[in-house]
Order: structure tokens, then C-alpha cells, then sequence
């Protein structure tokens, strides 16, 4: 068995190759581009086949999927190492590239690396949808906060309910403010016309993969979950096989299940992974 231990770096990534008894047979930089990375990989063929086999060990960060599409139909396997869990490498008080690298090739060899779920291409469509979905919200939102601003700041208060309703925007047209106030009115009620466009387009996509996943459609018959929500569940947990227990899952989520009443107990979650939107529809859900 030959293992690679990859330091993905955004531009480069730095490699090291060993054989089954740990000898290295290469060391040095390759490029984050999809036919250098695949040259690569060809030239150790050989001796993929001599040795019976390969596996290539790569840690977690923001940008390993693109390495992970591009190797893993070249190789046997292919290893997401939990960075965190790796002490040889969080906790070495010498780290460059080579060692690093190095280090996740010994304990790919050794069978004692922290494996990581991979979320499969279509979850990680799914998420970046969905994300998108969440960051369009906050734009909108930041807008109309935007708005509340101004009118605060010229002493204004509003004599509806709904601000961006229909009534809510006759009254801000009407409005008799500076020529900057006006100005700063008129763009945000723009901005918010125009992402309100986005955003029922991105509803509409998602109610509709709502309905064709049976998944999703199992969360909408609980009480409280519509179909943005569904699919967040759905695309930010993946695999719920890949958690031992329903604790495991509380603990990935940030939930609080020590504290009597513990759907009320979100304050400063701590977890120890990217689960903010999960965390968030939870929230919601249950408030809801």
C-alpha cells in the first residue's frame, strides 16, 4: 500500500509519498490545479499497483473539496482528517509543510488518523443553495435595519406595524426628509425589492426539492417545520449513520441537553464545528 499525506495549501499543496514500511519514496509541492494534481497521481500508478493499493490522507479545511473531486477517482482511498483531532499536528512545536505533511502519511500508515465524514456532492449543492438562501435574508435584513436607522436618526416614528408593507411603504414615500436621508430610503428599499426577487425564486427551488425528497417530506409532517427548514436539516446533518447516538448529534448541532427544558437553553452553544445554521433552524422550530 502506497500513502500520500497531503498540507492542502489554496494555491499548492505539499505531498509526501511512502511505501508500506514507512520510507519516503517522494516529498515536495505540487500545484492546486486539476491536470497537475491528476499527472501526479498518474506517475505513482506503478507503484500503486506494485504495493496493492493506495490511500491519500488530507485534512479538513475550506477548500478540500475541490482536491477530493479531482483525487479520489485515482486513488483507493481517500481520508478527511478531523485538523483538531490530529495532536501530533496541532500540538508540534515544529510545523511546516514537510513535517506536516509527513506526519498524516505515518498515521494514514499506522491507522490512527481521526476521519472526518465527507459530505457527498450533492449535499455540499445542497448547503451552498441553502447558504446562499441564509446570506440573502441577512442582506435583506441589514436594509430595513438600515431604514429603521435613518428614520431613528431624524426622529421618525413609524405609524404602522408592517414598515414594508404596503401601507408602510406609502408612508416612506411620503415621507418629508433631507435630501441624504431620502437618498439612503430610496436605495435600501431598492436593494430589498430586488433581493425580495431572489429570494422567491430560492423559496420556490427549495419547496420543490422539499416535496421530491422523501427525507424532507417526513420533517415537514412535524409541527413546525416548513421546507427551508427541512432541507437545512436534511443537508447540514448529511448522513445521520454517521452519529453514534442522539447526544452525538445534540453535541454536533451546539444543543444544550444538560438543563431541564433544554430546548430553551441555546445560549453560547459550544461546539466545535460549522453547525450555525442548523443550530439556528433548531431554534426557530421549536420557537415556531
Amino acid at each position: 500500500m502506497i500513502y500520500v499525506g497531503v498540507d492542502l495549501h489554496l494555491r499548492f499543496c505539499y505531498m509526501t509519498v511512502l511505501d508500506a514500511n514507512g520510507k519516503i519514496l517522494q516529498q515536495g509541492r505540487v500545484e492546486n490545479v486539476d491536470s497537475v494534481l491528476q499527472q501526479f497521481f498518474a506517475n505513482l500508478k506503478s507503484s500503486f499497483e506494485e504495493e496493492g493499493g493506495s490511500a491519500v490522507a488530507v485534512e479538513a479545511c475550506g477548500f478540500w473539496c475541490a482536491f477530493v473531486d479531482c483525487v479520489e477517482p485515482l486513488v483507493e482511498r481517500v481520508v478527511l482528517v478531523h485538523p483538531a483531532k490530529v495532536k501530533a499536528i496541532a500540538h508540534a512545536k515544529l510545523k511546516n509543510d514537510r513535517v506536516d505533511s509527513a506526519t498524516l502519511a505515518q498515521l494514514l500508515r499506522a491507522n490512527l488518523l481521526p476521519e472526518a465524514w465527507k459530505a457527498d456532492r450533492a449535499t455540499r449543492d445542497l448547503r451552498e443553495v441553502l447558504r446562499m438562501r441564509v446570506a440573502l435574508g441577512q442582506d435583506r435584513t441589514r436594509y430595513k435595519n438600515q431604514i429603521h436607522a435613518v428614520l431613528h436618526l431624524h426622529g421618525q416614528r413609524t405609524p404602522v406595524s408592517d414598515l414594508f408593507g404596503r401601507q408602510g411603504r406609502a408612508w416612506l414615500k411620503a415621507l418629508a426628509v433631507r435630501p441624504a436621508a431620502r437618498q439612503a430610503i430610496d436605495t435600501s428599499l431598492r436593494m430589498i425589492d430586488q433581493l425580495d426577487g431572489e429570494l422567491r425564486v430560492l423559496d420556490r427551488q427549495l419547496q420543490k426539492s422539499a416535496q421530491q425528497d422523501p427525507d424532507a417530506r417526513y420533517l415537514l409532517s412535524i409541527p413546525g417545520i416548513g421546507a427551508f427548514s427541512a432541507m437545512v436539516l436534511k443537508a447540514e446533518i448529511g448522513d445521520i449513520r454517521r452519529f453514534r447516538d442522539k447526544k452525538s448529534l445534540y453535541n454536533y448541532a451546539g444543543v444544550c441537553t444538560t438543563t431541564p427544558g433544554w430546548c430553551r437553553c441555546f445560549a453560547s452553544p459550544r461546539t466545535t464545528c460549522d453547525a450555525g445554521a442548523l443550530r439556528a433552524v433548531v431554534r426557530r422550530c421549536y420557537a415556531g
